[in-house]
């Protein structure tokens, strides 16, 4: 139990959401002393964040990315300080991700439990309270980005440089290189750093969704449209709307896109009249942009419009020097996020992770270290903590996989998600042990959790086999 019970000292939490989940974070959110303001509607939700000053906000998944982006954006403008936590739906890996891209401070499963959830919401409130991690040792925290190599270093410059103006920025690199923190350094450090940086992933979206969500659409325009809806370029208008993998984007929505960087104006989707934005577009891509042109998926009209200036970010594996620094502040915010006491890496450890590729970049060894400081058994993080992730460098392997006492092993390959590894770590116990209560006490959480896990799994009933899973 949280110690406690009035923590929430009748400040206030939003939560923007149309269905069940709003009753039960609300009731747990009551129990512990807060005051619970409950909206319906993407529109309630934006008025009510201008009324009062806020503890947090609670979004639910089903308003849609639109509304979720909206909502996110206009609290972090508004009210920089609250955190802005996501109530999913299916509680898949690619939900949560798609909530952390757009600014979520967290995600959570609609059925967790009430002391699960305000457990979450004090670990957020007391993430936010504390001072931003940098980059221990010698690496250098630049908005953000890590790193002491010269590529680094020119990038810092270059970053500096041109965020004093309002431009259009075209971003090149691999996935996982850390395009997107790039561009909020722009904007952070940028003439428009006082209105909204909105980004939205090109790549996720269908054409006639992505067309939607960029422009809105007017009361009307299409079955469902029930009300006017306020696009990506209007909520960026003043500040900056960051497009990522723009190579992904349809050739029809490009030429839209072009028109709008050329004449500052659109129309939204089903209306005549024009909507004027003032805004600056960065664009990332990890796709050969000029190979797109010259095969028809990319207008070379638009290429040149965006890239005013053009980054070119650098893979992980031409600059590993910076790896020590990254691996030191990737465990400084695993510590400040987890309230982990892991103080660094084994030193034999750290030498074959700088030998390995990172073929996935940042991101990937993002991942495997927060992954490795889970599993770590003490305050250093051995060879023991990558024993399920079996790593291995060009050379050597970084240890074989782990063989438990009384059962089989278990794989996790490295940069796969926490969650993913949740999952394969409590299916691989459920076929281990003779029942799901003894899994339970071995997993070290409650049975309802586990049934809660489960069913987010797609196992249902009692008596459900893992293995369908």
């Amino acid at each position: 139990m949280l110690k406690g019970r009035s923590w929430g000292a009748g400040r206030s939490c939003l939560i923007a959401a149309d269905n069940a989940a709003s009753t039960a974070v609300a009731e747990a959110l009551t129990s512990v002393g807060f005051l619970a303001r409950r909206v319906r509607t993407e529109a309630e939700a934006l008025a009510a964040l201008e009324r009062e000053p806020l503890a947090a906000v609670f979004v639910s998944q089903r308003l849609g990315n639109v509304a979720l982006a909206s909502i996110i954006a206009r609290a972090a403008h508004q009210q920089p300080e609250v955190p802005a936590i996501i109530v999913g739906t299916s509680g898949s890996i690619q939900e949560a991700v798609d909530a952390m891209q757009l600014g979520a401070a967290d995600y959570l499963v609609g059925a967790l439990e009430p002391q699960t959830l305000l457990a979450r919401l004090r670990r957020v409130l007391d993430r936010k309270a504390l001072p931003p991690p940098v980059g221990a040792g010698s690496g250098v925290d630049f908005m953000g980005l890590v790193g002491t190599s010269p590529s680094m270093r020119k990038m810092f410059a270059t970053i500096d440089k041109i965020s004093r103006y309002k431009t259009n920025v075209l971003l090149l690199g691999e996935s996982g290189t850390g395009k997107e923190l790039i561009a909020r350094a722009l904007h952070a450090r940028g003439p428009r750093r006082s209105s909204l940086f909105v980004p939205v992933n090109c790549a996720t979206l269908g054409h006639d969704i992505l067309e939607n969500e960029l422009f809105g659409h007017e009361r009307g325009a299409f079955t469902g449209a029930n009300e006017r809806k306020k696009g990506l370029f209007e909520l960026a208008d003043g500040g900056t709307l960051f497009l990522d993998e723009i190579g992904e984007m349809d050739v029809s929505t490009q030429a839209k896109l072009l028109r709008v960087l050329e004449r500052n104006e659109f129309r939204r989707v089903g209306g005549t009249g024009k909507v004027k934005v003032d805004l600056s577009v960065i664009a990332a891509t990890h796709r050969n942009l000029e190979e797109a042109i010259g095969s028809g998926q990319f207008r070379e009209d638009l290429y040149y419009r965006l890239k005013v200036v053009t980054i070119v970010v650098p893979p992980l594996r031409e600059h590993k020097e910076d790896i020590p620094s990254l691996i030191d502040a990737f465990i400084s915010d695993f510590n400040r996020r987890s309230g982990g006491k892991i103080q660094g890496i084994a030193p034999q450890v750290l030498k074959i992770l700088m030998e390995y590729d990172w073929p996935g970049n940042v991101r990937q060894i993002k991942n495997a270290i927060e992954s490795a400081s889970v599993l770590a058994s003490g305050d250093t993080i051995g060879a023991d903590s990558f024993a399920d992730l079996a790593v291995r460098s060009a050379r050597h392997p970084l240890v074989a996989a782990a063989r438990p006492a009384g059962g089989g092993g278990l794989q996790v390959e490295l940069g796969v998600s926490l969650g993913e590894a949740e999952r394969r770590i409590i299916l691989a116990n459920l076929r281990h042990y003779p029942n799901r209560a003894a899994t339970a006490r071995a997993l070290g959480i409650g049975l309802r959790t586990l049934y809660t896990k489960l069913r987010e799994y797609g196992i249902f009933g009692r008596g459900a086999d893992a293995d369908s899973a």
